[in-house]
């Protein structure tokens, strides 16, 4: 592996395990001011994914727009056998989430934790979509392997924290 593909990987790796210790850090409840708070570890996950986002234009796509949305659709068609180069835009789209969230939880932050439930969820959910499909669809074995474990990790402590969350308001509410 030359170094241009380690310092690609090793970046999406950092912003990955950034992006689940940042949902980690927030379902614990509790205020961070070391260099593990919740915003240190979301500031830490978006600048390692810009590197990587930079670092695969540069070395990869020689800063080629064109260049990068042919390879693109090509690895989608290995992988689904469907022609397309959305996955860029969704990339883009991934990016700018990621900044505008981050933006928000920086420069407005009561604002931020007083957000709406479904404006939270909506971006989860969709970088969670990506994040699976970069690790889990698109990666290569390690990366898919670390991709389940982390995604299966995270639903099951969700899951259980649901769960816990539940008897605890049933106990207030008998109370």
């Amino acid at each position: 592996m030359s170094n241009e593909d380690w310092l690609i990987s090793l970046t999406a790796f950092i912003s990955f395990a950034a992006y689940i210790g940042a949902l980690l850090t927030k379902w614990e409840n509790t205020n961070h001011t070391d260099c593990f708070s919740r915003s240190n570890m979301w500031t830490l996950g978006y600048v390692a994914f810009v590197i990587h986002f930079i670092s695969a234009f540069h070395y990869k796509y020689e800063w080629s727009h064109a260049m990068a949305l042919e390879l693109t659709a090509k690895q989608t068609f290995q992988i689904t056998g469907i022609t397309t180069g959305i996955g860029l835009y969704f990339n883009y789209f991934f990016a700018l989430t990621w900044l505008s969230d981050l933006l928000w939880l920086k420069l407005a932050n009561q604002s931020y934790k007083k957000r709406p439930q479904w404006i939270y969820y909506g971006i989860h959910g969709f970088m969670a979509f990506m994040w699976f499909n970069a690790t889990v669809i698109f990666g290569s074995l390690i990366a898919q392997l670390i991709g389940i474990f982390a995604f299966l990790s995270v639903v099951s402590l969700w899951v259980y924290r649901q769960k816990k969350l539940r008897i605890t308001q049933s106990a207030k509410s008998f109370l």
